[in-house]
């Protein structure tokens, strides 16, 4: 017995650590989240990384010991369908041919390649208005249009009827995909009536009945214009007009003619600079004329100018446009050169808010048929003379969204040589008679505020504006003829689609008249119209002019037309 003790305490000894080891896996297993399956059996479809204790070899995921086997019989036969069997369940409609796709082409919008409108008013006026296109081929076109207006006059103790009318034509045509050629043409013949004179005797014993004016004049201009893109590109125009007025008064000195001619020539070359939104242009111009009447002989005049302006947007946000040049004018009176700079500067300062400022210095000529088509109450012994700007303009603009627009903004402008107009007197007695150009040196101050807005897209909007100046003349006194208070508006609605009434309206107040010892009177004009579309073609309009029937002169010694009524019909195709 006591020989087999060392033996069993040996084999104590050599068990202890497996029995020690056995309960350390157990309770190893006890404490494991994993639950108790055969890893073999775990079968993963994905990318996984687990562990399993306890496990010398990992077992590979994914990996099924014991694949399906899926037997094909060696002696099958393959499944044949016959034509008929193949279309024997598709419907009839789905045999024929299928539908291309659709095709989206960009095409030119509809135009209109005639418009006329014409009618009648009141005081046997006749109107028109006509413009017509029509495409020669696929690189020319031609265009033209023609204006009318004209009375038999509305005055009881003088003749007062008139007749404007002008018309143009132009052709277009692309010599190259790049260079394009532009010809134009006009004509005008005008008539007018003038105002008799307050002095009786001279009216009646030198003058007789009213005295009349005639205008006729043509233009023509040829021009070439080479654009690679909208940034870079050249222009070059020549062309001239011709223009003559005769005034009829009887046998008085005032009668006589007036003759203009006059040419002019341009070239302008812009491209785009190595910045964005930069680009640079160049232009030289050269303008002259000739006019002549037989009370002050043949007189000459010329303008020649050449500029470089530069222009870059800088941030998205600041706009400026900067302008240099020098210029040469010669008239009667004297012959100078000119530096003319211009600056312009335009910022954003949020999208709906936008300043904009400019300051310029520059000479300008007016030529005569300028003057006569202004005020047809000119006498035939005009004379030109160049006048010399120097400017600043500052304007706010406020736009919430598209169509809708409020601003602001004032402009001083001192003029040397302003050109303004007045009743010439008549010796010996002094006697007012028709007007004359005159210049002085003025000082002009003006402040403006107006909107613009599109309540409902194109179905109604209005305008309207409202300004107050302060034209100074360096002799004293304001400018002749000119108001220190105007406002005018329209306004339009468009009932359904083919019916748009509207209405329009304008004040200008009290203007100085030194032939008269007094202020000219303001006047009120409310106008209002509508038009009705029968179809694409044809429609109908009426319109009423001064509904107020107010009494009132734009230059002093001619009453204008009271209240009219005017209708008449509209063609489109």
């Amino acid at each position: 017995m006591m020989r087999n003790r060392p033996l069993l305490f040996s084999l104590f000894i050599v068990l202890c650590p497996l029995f020690a080891f056995a309960q350390g896996g157990q309770q190893a297993a006890d404490n494991s989240l994993l639950p108790e399956i055969n890893p073999q059996d775990i079968e993963i479809r994905s990318e996984f990384q687990a562990r399993f204790p306890g496990l010398r070899r990992q077992p590979i995921l994914g990996f099924n010991p014991t694949p399906r086997v899926f037997q094909i019989d060696p002696n099958r036969m393959p499944f044949m369908e016959t034509r008929d069997e193949s279309v024997a369940d598709i419907s009839i409609t789905q045999l024929g041919r299928p539908d291309p796709p659709t095709r989206s082409v960009l095409t030119n919008p509809s135009r209109i390649n005639a418009y006329l409108r014409g009618g009648f008013g009141s005081f046997i006026s006749p109107e028109l208005n006509g413009y017509g296109f029509y495409k020669l081929n696929d690189k020319s076109l031609v265009t033209a249009d023609i204006n009318l207006r004209a009375s038999d006059g509305h005055l009881d103790s003088q003749e007062s009827g008139f007749r404007y009318m002008d018309a143009n034509v132009k052709y277009i045509t692309k010599l190259k995909n790049d260079l394009k050629l532009v010809v134009d043409a006009g004509a005008l013949n005008d008539f007018n009536y003038l105002f008799n004179l307050n002095e009786n005797n001279f009216q009646q014993n030198f003058i007789g009945e009213t005295s009349d004016k005639t205008y006729t004049g043509g233009s023509g201009q040829v021009s070439l214009q080479k654009t690679k893109n909208t940034l870079d590109g050249w222009q070059l125009s020549a062309g001239g007009n011709l223009f003559s007025t005769t005034l009829d008064a009887g046998n008085s000195g005032l009668s006589g003619d007036l003759t203009e001619r006059v040419g002019h020539a341009t070239f302008s070359y812009y491209w785009p600079g190595n910045h964005i939104y930069e680009t640079f242009d160049v232009t030289a111009s050269v303008e002259g004329g000739n006019y002549e009447n037989d009370a002050i002989g043949s007189q000459n005049w010329i303008d020649a100018k050449a500029s470089i302006e530069y222009e870059r947007l800088f941030n998205f946000s600041t706009r400026i446009s900067g302008k240099g040049g020098i210029e040469y004018i010669s008239d009667p009176f004297s012959s100078k050169f000119f530096f003319t700079p211009e600056l312009e500067i335009k910022h954003n300062l949020n999208n709906a808010l936008s300043i904009k400022g400019t300051a310029f210095a520059r000479p300008e000529i007016q030529t005569i048929q300028q003057n006569h088509q202004f005020n047809r109450f000119l006498n035939v012994q005009t004379q030109l003379q160049h006048a010399y700007n120097v400017g600043a303009t500052g304007e706010v603009n406020f736009q919430l969204f598209d169509g809708n627009r409020v601003f602001g903004g004032a402009n001083y402008r001192f003029v040397r040589d302003y050109a303004y107009y007045q009743r010439q007197n008549i010796a010996p007695s002094n006697t007012s008679g028709f007007y004359d150009v005159i210049y002085d040196n003025a000082n002009i101050f003006e402040f403006y505020a107006g909107a613009s807005q599109q309540l409902v897209p194109e179905k109604f909007w209005f305008d309207g504006k409202v300004y107050f100046r302060s034209p100074k003349l360096d002799g004293g006194g304001n400018i002749p003829y000119e108001e220190k208070l105007g406002i005018e508006g329209a306004i339009s609605y468009k009932v359904v689609k083919a019916l748009t009434i509207n209405s329009w309206a304008e004040y200008i107040g009290a203007r100085r008249a030194p032939s008269a010892n007094s202020d000219l009177s303001a006047f009120v004009l409310l106008n209002a119209g509508a038009e009705y579309q029968f179809n694409e073609t044809f429609g109908v309009y009426a319109k009423l002019l001064n509904i107020l029937g107010q009494q009132y002169e734009v230059w002093n010694g001619y009453q204008e037309r009271p209240f009219q009524i005017f209708g008449g019909l509209t063609i489109k195709f």
